[in-house]
């Protein structure tokens, strides 16, 4: 038992971002490991996801293909995830921690009696020991696990936990075509509709949210949206806004909100309660700006500005602006 395993997750028929993070990853904790760094690719037509994930670094690509698993259920992805992890026998199997990973996910930990941690935010090899660490208790505690030797694990990362790996055009690896086998698939897909006008604030590498220091809704929409498209970002909300019903609940970010990880997070007017520090902590970098010097946002930012949002923001804008069209 060695090496590493990545579950290919698919945006647009290529592979997600979440999947080039785990492959960046996968690599350097695959050599600790000293095994190979496999992928696994499960639906009814691979497509060309095989060759694809190659060229993210993995030696060998798992294709179970058939019509059966057109769309995710967990019978169906589970026992074909379970017929590639008994031929290849990794020591550590890595997903994205989406809501649909974390069904598969622990399903798949509890059919292979492997230990399992979620929403993990960093994976280590030290001396054949493998180490997982999650947030816990609201962002507060920082937890790490260490999974037994000689079983497997199965941990879920958060998107943006890790840099992405590098595309490396003619690269060559092996790709094995693994047969699903006889399984009581007890779920049927009839369709799958994506909910209009939704936002992936999960996928964004920049995040402006605004809180209920903007004062109003006119001014949330006002300012936010602006700065973020000076950004190139998504925008955001606490809760609070969100309970205003200044903006829809798809915006909220914060243990009952989305779970982020940008590269930069914008806080303006947010004083930073614990449940919405609990979905962006671990940003790259942190920016908060309010006029509260302590407010606990403070606290956690990389960077701070004391100020009113609503005189601050336009100001920033304006220069974001002039600075992009030189």
């Amino acid at each position: 038992m060695s090496g590493v395993l990545v579950y290919v997750e698919q945006v647009g028929g290529d592979v997600a971002a979440i999947t080039r993070e785990l492959l960046g990853k996968g690599r350097s904790l695959a050599d600790a490991l000293g095994g190979p760094l496999a992928a696994l690719v499960i639906g009814d037509a691979a497509g060309n996801l095989a060759e694809r994930a190659i060229a993210f670094g993995a030696d060998t690509v798992y294709v179970v293909s058939n019509p059966a698993l057109a769309g995710y259920t967990t019978d169906g992805y589970v026992a074909a995830a379970k017929a590639v992890v008994d031929q290849a026998k990794p020591a550590l199997i890595l997903a994205g921690a989406s809501f649909q990973m974390r069904d598969f996910g622990a399903a798949l930990a509890t059919d292979l009696d492997a230990g399992l941690a979620a929403d993990a935010i960093d994976v280590s090899v030290e001396g054949g020991q493998i180490s997982a660490v999650r947030p816990s208790h609201g962002g507060n505690m920082i937890n790490t696990y260490a999974f037994a030797a000689g079983r497997t694990a199965v941990v879920l990362a958060r998107k943006q936990s890790f840099a992405e790996a590098s595309e490396q055009a003619g690269r060559s690896g092996k790709v094995e075509a693994v047969a699903l086998p006889a399984a009581a698939i007890r779920t049927q897909v009839t369709s799958v509709v994506p909910k209009s006008g939704a936002v992936n604030l999960t996928d964004a590498a920049i995040i402006v949210s605004g809180g209920r220091g903007l004062g109003n809704k006119d001014n949330y929409y006002k300012l936010i949206p602006t700065l973020a498209e000076a950004l190139g970002a998504a925008y955001g909300a606490s809760r609070a806004v969100v309970d205003e019903g200044w903006v829809p609940y798809e915006h909220q970010v914060g243990q009952t909100g989305k779970t982020v990880s940008p590269k930069l997070y914008v806080a303006c007017g947010i004083s930073g309660a614990i449940q919405h520090l609990a979905g962006m902590r671990t940003s790259r970098s942190i920016v908060a700006i309010n006029k509260d010097p302590d407010a606990p946002i403070f606290r956690v930012a990389t960077y701070g500005v004391v100020g009113d949002v609503n005189e601050v923001l336009p100001l920033l804008t304006e220069q974001l602006k002039a600075r992009l069209s030189r």
